[in-house]
């Protein structure tokens, strides 16, 4: 089973999977997915669920590559990079010592790219361009080892 948002695979569970869902009457459900079928996931409490039910999904287990997650991982590195940089050149007698607004405004850049870069949701909604699919081996969505 695979969340699609335009085209991009967001999420994929298989038989097996350790799943946590909330559905569309607030009920948080969670557990094994026992069976897959067309329209409907089978758990180990013997639940059968309509993916159209589906609200949110768990995003613990899931790979998560975002325009956010790149652009805070740049600017966490670009940030510490400046920092060393100007203490290196402290170093060779360059720049005179000491920390100055510069270094605060690179170390600023730095923590937003900390904050983008670690903090992440713990579920996605299924809402407008969201689609759930099962898959088969022939479908082009299909990995063999996540």
């Amino acid at each position: 089973m695979v969340f699609l948002q335009k085209g991009n695979v967001i999420g994929r569970f298989t038989e097996g999977d350790y799943f946590k869902f909330k559905l569309k009457d607030q009920r948080l459900v969670e557990g094994y997915i026992t069976e897959l079928t067309d329209f409907t996931l089978i758990t180990a409490a013997l639940d059968t669920i309509p993916f159209q039910r589906i609200a949110k999904f768990s995003l613990q287990k899931q790979k998560n590559r975002s325009f956010t997650k790149i652009l805070g991982r740049a600017l966490l590195v670009g940030g510490i990079g400046y920092i060393a940089i100007d203490q290196l050149n402290v170093l060779i007698g360059t720049n005179k010592s000491g920390f100055d607004e510069a270094n605060q405004r690179a170390l600023g850049v730095a923590g937003l790219g900390a904050v983008l870069t670690f903090i992440k949701p713990k579920y996605k909604k299924v809402a407008r361009g969201v689609s759930i699919r099962t898959i088969n081996y022939s479908s082009p969505y299909y990995q063999f080892n996540r």
